[in-house]
């Protein structure tokens, strides 16, 4: 691993490796739950998002702005997670990310109008913000042997949960309408948070070395990164948003509402279950051969299962390519990204780095949810389609000047 520091530095840098093996798992563990929930509060508008936009008189290109911003600042929250966490402590920070974001649901229970929503989706999305940059910091100092393996497991566990998700949704939904399943994923985060604070015993000493962002950005081969995953983020954040949608526009001509609702649960359900074995893959292919051997190969099949989806004119035909493409070769791309700017990132930069890595992802490439719901209004969904394609184009046209992590790994 590339370190620069002087001894004393790295020394102060590596607080918290001190768990044993069963406290790892553990801590593992419950990380990959809390991953799961923090991205399904994320799911529920795409899921009834005409039903929300119905009840407030407005329109899907307003919900779909709603959602770029508060996507932008799910993102920018990041920068601010990933140095709290550094000075704070990655288990405290963790927690007060779950907690806030999990009570904050509880506000769409008065939520009558457009300006209530917005505002507990406006605190879901500042609470929520602090966990990824915190999540890949304490992983990357907890499993420095197995660090890209480890990622993949987060994942893995995250999407084990969270292809779960799309039928919880579907289902109290469809039975009680759209505030129950997010109130329900907001009180399993307040749960797993008090689960996490009372189990992990993750030191939380204080880093009392100053990071400033234009030094961690200037950690040779990271802004190539940064870059290649804002042109993730550019398609990611526009698919999961409209992808629901483009089923409904695909099918509806053909079935009933109820058969549609269906249809979206298991697509979306099928589409992580996929993402499952990506993240696992994904990982172990990191660390045998290589994150940019990895990402190269994980961004030509995005590339083509984008293309594929609009321009297969057979529903169910283009349904069957899409999801298992798309699915794992998405997901594998995360354990290999993480994993390779953890090895090129000093570890008392690693929450500071991973926040900036967030945000450039999650935040930047929030702008594509109203790109996408743009395209659609003005045009239709296979036209939003073909434009997030062209992002996933750029992002394999970077992965190839991504750094190796091969010597890197060598050096450990």
């Amino acid at each position: 691993m590339v370190n620069w520091l002087p001894r004393h530095k790295r020394n102060q840098s590596l607080r918290g490796t001190t768990l044993n093996k069963d406290n790892g798992k553990l801590l593992l563990t419950l990380l990959s739950a809390a991953h799961s929930l923090n991205h399904s509060l994320f799911l529920v508008l795409p899921f009834f998002l005409l039903e929300v936009a119905n009840e407030f008189g407005t329109t899907r290109e307003t919900m779909g702005l709603i959602a770029a911003i508060i996507g932008f600042i799910y993102g920018f929250g990041s920068l601010v997670g990933g140095p709290l966490s550094d000075r704070l402590g990655e288990v405290k920070t963790i927690t007060l990310s779950l907690s806030f974001s999990g009570f904050s649901t509880l506000i769409f229970i008065i939520a009558h109008d457009l300006s209530s929503f917005s505002v507990a989706f406006l605190l879901i999305g500042i609470g929520a913000s602090l966990y990824h940059p915190t999540a890949n910091s304490i992983i990357s100092k907890t499993f420095q042997t197995s660090m890209a393996e480890a990622m993949g497991l987060h994942g893995t566990g995250g999407n084990f949960g969270y292809m779960f998700a799309p039928l919880a949704i579907a289902g109290m939904g469809n039975l009680w309408g759209w505030r129950h399943p997010w109130i329900f994923f907001g009180l399993l985060s307040v749960l797993v948070s008090i689960l996490i604070l009372q189990t992990s015993k993750m030191p939380s000493k204080r880093n009392t070395v100053k990071i400033r962002v234009k030094d961690v950005v200037k950690i040779p081969g990271l802004k190539t990164v940064l870059i290649y995953n804002m042109m993730v983020g550019l398609y990611f954040k526009g698919v999961d948003f409209i992808f629901p949608s483009f089923i409904a526009f695909r099918f509806s001509p053909i079935f009933q509402a109820e058969i549609v609702s269906a249809l979206k649960g298991v697509a979306v359900f099928s589409l992580l279950a996929v993402g499952i074995l990506g993240q696992w893959l994904g990982g172990k292919a990191s660390d045998r051969f290589g994150s940019r051997e990895t990402l190269v190969l994980a961004s030509v099949f995005v590339s083509l299962s984008l293309i594929l989806l609009p321009s297969v004119s057979e529903p169910f035909v283009s349904l069957l390519l899409f999801v298992p493409l798309y699915g794992f070769f998405f997901y594998a791309h995360q354990p290999a990204l993480n994993s390779l700017a953890g090895l090129i990132t000093p570890n008392h930069m690693r929450g500071t780095m991973f926040g900036i890595l967030f945000f450039f992802s999650f935040g930047l490439g929030s702008a594509s949810t109203a790109i996408a719901t743009s395209i659609a209004q003005r045009y239709d969904l296979n036209m939003a389609f073909y434009a997030l394609m062209l992002f996933s184009l750029a992002a394999l046209l970077l992965s190839l000047f991504v750094p190796s992590n091969k010597a890197s790994s060598k050096q450990k």
